[in-house]
């Protein structure tokens, strides 16, 4: 099987001179996967920050701001090669909004939670997020997954309080 003839799989054509941008923004090539690169790259990030939820918040905050700038370089490197504002395979947006929904959570709970929410609001782009989107490039891949993590980690944290407000957990 030819892979390069078949460019929905894999960007043959950009791939082999810009594969540092595309693994970077593909979340270390995740977002190949099919039917659901989205969730992948959100499954990706909650696996990778569960094993960083006991640093310090200053290491875990300086980890979210690297790969935000990371995101936004690889995500406008890829999106300008390839001529298309939101390629399906980059997922570094989901990657960084992920960490964000859990920033400070430690439990497992916390990060299920978390992960549901931040998939429900990356889907369905709840107002302003649509319109974050129509940002150029980069920066309109990533604002509205990072405006997304914001959302989802208030909501699980009010989620949490009132549960154990109620003695539910």
């Amino acid at each position: 099987m030819n892979l390069k003839k078949n460019y929905k799989i894999l960007p043959f054509n950009q791939f082999d001179k810009n594969f540092f941008w595309v693994f970077i923004s593909s979340g270390a090539l995740i977002g190949f996967l099919p039917p659901c690169p989205g969730t992948f790259g959100s499954l990706e990030g909650l696996i990778i920050f569960w094993f960083l939820k006991n640093l310090s918040l200053i290491y875990q905050l300086s980890l979210i701001l690297g790969i935000i700038i990371i995101g936004i370089i690889s995500s406008d490197w890829v999106s300008k090669s390839l001529k298309a504002k939101d390629p399906d395979f980059v997922v570094i947006d989901e990657i960084a909004g992920m960490w964000i929904g859990v920033l400070g959570k430690n439990t497992l709970i916390e990060f299920m939670l978390a992960f549901i929410i931040f998939r429900i609001v990356d889907i369905k782009k709840p107002y302003p997020l649509k319109k974050f989107e129509t940002l150029p490039y980069g920066w309109g891949i990533m604002i509205d997954d990072i405006i997304a993590g914001i959302l989802t980690n208030f909501l699980v944290t009010l989620l949490i309080y009132i549960a154990k407000y109620l003695s539910l957990i």
